[in-house]
């Protein structure tokens, strides 16, 4: 497995082709999507649902077990349920960007949130 440089035009002729695979880091994906490069249009949904997930994991919970454990339960499950979706929704987001934007696809790739391999499983990072 070797490291080779690529531009984000031989990349996109190699995606369309199939070439090539476009990898995103989900753990990193929310980053991405709150940084300058990406679009302004997905920031609100992402902190919403983000923050959305936090609170019925973290406080909600505390308030529940004293009216109804059950309900802590429900929230901490729900909590987490929407964490995982929301981390998958900022993965999709940044890979959708990836593929119509070059700043955002170099950004990214510079920055560790995603790797791009073809079939023979070398790592392409971006030319600078």
């Amino acid at each position: 497995m070797k490291q080779e440089k690529i531009t984000y035009k031989e990349f996109m002729e190699g995606y369309k082709a199939g070439k090539f695979e476009l990898l995103v880091n989900r753990r990193k994906a929310g980053d991405f999507v709150l940084s300058d490069f990406a679009d302004k249009h997905n920031k609100p949904a992402h902190i919403f649902w983000s923050w959305s997930g936090i609170l019925l994991i973290m406080p909600l919970p505390i308030v529940f077990i004293f009216i109804n454990w059950v309900w802590s339960i429900v929230s901490f499950v729900l909590g987490i349920l929407i964490i995982n979706a929301s981390k998958k929704s900022a993965g999709e987001f940044v890979f959708l960007n990836m593929l119509n934007d070059e700043t955002f696809w170099n950004y990214v790739l510079i920055h560790g949130g995603a790797i791009i391999k073809d079939n023979k499983g070398n790592i392409y990072l971006p030319k600078n």
